[in-house]
């Protein structure tokens, strides 16, 4: 097996990235010291791709009014099921996948689906949302419901559990 024995370096100024914090840019995938990052809403970007991010996210096919209702909903199911705190992963998934979506749906179903891995992954609730009918197995979203895939029932829409947990 070959490895590369040169430490690897920031590619603005090369300085050695394993004495500093580090991070990539989300457009061009080059690693930078975290001093030629520009991080908004927890996405990385370099300086050289800055502009490009910010008309993308002008001139994308999803509206920003389209990213603050996907949020603000989200967020409104995390809370009423798990609590405060998580609102962080939410708003980063969506200003990572604004940059890449195809379109509003197309968007909100990715957020959501990555919002809902990173609860299972980091092992927040394997089971978030949790099935308010079988209690042992997530809730999908599909067709932009919550949707229980043993029995086939649509039990809310996005931003609409609080009411069904009651």
């Amino acid at each position: 097996m070959f490895t590369d024995p040169s430490p690897s370096v920031c590619f603005k100024c090369n300085a050695p990235l394993a004495d500093l914090s580090f991070g990539f840019c989300i457009l061009c995938a080059r690693v930078f010291c975290n001093i030629h990052l520009i991080v908004r809403k927890g996405v990385a970007n370099c300086e050289a791709c800055d502009e490009m991010r910010r008309l993308r996210e002008r001139s994308g096919s999803v509206s920003p009014a389209d990213e603050v209702r996907v949020v603000d909903l989200l967020v409104r199911d995390l809370v009423c099921t798990i609590g405060p705190g998580h609102e962080p992963i939410v708003i980063e998934a969506a200003a990572r996948i604004l940059l890449f979506s195809d379109g509003p749906d197309d968007f909100e179903n990715r957020v959501v689906d990555d919002v809902q891995q990173a609860m299972h992954d980091s092992f927040v609730d394997t089971s978030w949302p949790r099935c308010p009918d079988h209690s042992r197995h997530p809730l999908w979203y599909l067709d932009k419901r919550w949707t229980c895939q043993q029995s086939g029932r649509r039990v809310a829409p996005l931003g609409g559990l609080a009411a069904v947990l009651k």
